[in-house]
């Protein structure tokens, strides 16, 4: 058995519920028991608590400026993925009615072979994204551990206004120990909040090629069932599937508009993250003399695992733009012609495919914060951009 839309919802939302963020599945498969509660309110205090603490070093923290570049910049990410922790929690009802729609809209004609591309395409992906992201959060640990073997200086990763920098106490050691075990279960969540919209996206692209399928199987059914049956019945036929496509339509449509309303706000926040903090990682990467290994690793697959989420993000909703584009054609070709022109016009397939083709040319677009496309242009525009930054400062070092 193909694991179709609605096996896919529910294995994302098993991951989701185990990362504590909670129960994000339409059927309350999975159940938020007092201890699961407490365990999600216990986890989220621990990581605000830390974030807290990288704030205050910021703004108050009097560190090497190594340390204090990076307390800066994770103060700056970490509130981000605070806030887009706590938008998926706010939309949490929103989003389960979101995937009933998801798994039930068009469960009847989805095809093995493209949900299996489907399912593909978010495997890889995802795994790709955490694999990159655990390679950096590893090079940080290690990183701070060389320094402290080869320079006796104290184990910092994320760089916390207590303790303090020059506190080398075993409880010291112990609390920064500890932030650093915290930021790499935080990533759970952090995840689940930044794949989320992926996954809808994702799912969205391959309903409209779902969607275009169905026309053309309603064509080559057409022109079988003229040579096997009655030739009106034949017509019945297709104009069922006609009007059951136009019907998709409108559902994909609302879906779409439902999926920007609900995570429209968390892509927006992760086109400014990852083009924002690629930017401040490039120049440290520009302004260096020279990197170890480690730290350029550190570095790369930081801006790495950043570049991918973008991509995640604006290639997914752009294949939509895309996708969508493509159903007019095969709305066309579905073998309207053939049917014969009704009296009524509410009745006359000809007008309903040809209102339904004059829709399905509107571009779907989404934006982010209601400005900018999501799109494969603006990830071209956002990595021309970060990559002509960082030259102007190479050039200026050089």
């Amino acid at each position: 058995m193909f694991i179709n839309t609605k096996m896919l919802l529910r294995i994302f939302c098993k991951y989701v519920y185990y990362s504590g963020s909670g129960n994000f599945d339409y059927e309350d498969t999975f159940k938020e028991s007092i201890f699961y509660k407490l365990y999600t309110v216990l986890s989220f205090s621990v990581y605000i608590t830390m974030i807290l603490f990288e704030n205050f070093a910021a703004m108050f923290g009097k560190f090497p400026e190594v340390e204090k570049n990076s307390a800066v910049m994770f103060s700056a990410i970490h509130n981000i993925i605070l806030a887009k922790m706590f938008f998926l929690l706010y939309h949490k009802n929103s989003i389960k009615k979101l995937n009933y729609e998801m798994a039930t809209v068009m469960e009847n004609i989805e095809v093995e072979h493209i949900m299996e591309e489907q399912y593909r395409k978010v495997k890889f992906g995802i795994t790709f994204y955490a694999v990159s992201v655990y390679l950096s959060l590893g090079a940080y640990g290690i990183e701070s551990l060389r320094k402290v073997i080869s320079e006796g200086a104290p184990f910092y990763t994320v760089v916390t206004f207590l303790p303090f920098y020059d506190d080398d106490s075993i409880l010291a050691a112990i609390i920064r120990a500890f932030f650093y075990m915290t930021w790499l279960y935080m990533m759970l969540p952090m995840m689940a909040a930044d794949c989320m919209p992926i996954i809808h996206l994702i799912m969205m692209a391959y309903k409209f090629i779902t969607l275009c399928h169905h026309y053309e199987n309603i064509r080559e059914d057409f022109d079988i069932n003229v040579k096997t049956m009655n030739k009106r019945k034949a017509i019945h036929i297709l104009k069922s599937g006609c009007l059951e496509g136009i019907l998709m339509h409108q559902k994909l449509l609302r879906l779409a508009e439902e999926i920007h309303h609900v995570f429209g706000i968390i892509m927006s926040l992760q086109v400014c993250e990852s083009s924002a903090v690629a930017v401040l990682l490039l120049l440290r990467l520009a302004l260096s003399p020279h990197l170890d290994l480690t730290n350029a690793f550190m570095t790369y697959t930081f801006v790495g695992s950043l570049f991918f989420l973008l991509a995640l993000n604006l290639w997914n909703a752009g294949e939509i733009t895309y996708q969508a584009s493509l159903l007019s054609n095969a709305m066309f070709y579905c073998g309207w012609h053939c049917c014969e022109m009704e009296k009524e016009a509410h009745k006359d397939i000809r007008q309903l495919v040809l209102i339904g083709c004059a829709q399905a040319q509107k571009p779907l677009i989404l934006k982010a914060f209601g400005v900018q496309d999501l799109s494969y242009a603006t990830f071209v525009s956002v990595a021309r951009m970060t990559y002509s930054i960082f030259a102007v400062f190479y050039q200026r070092r050089d």
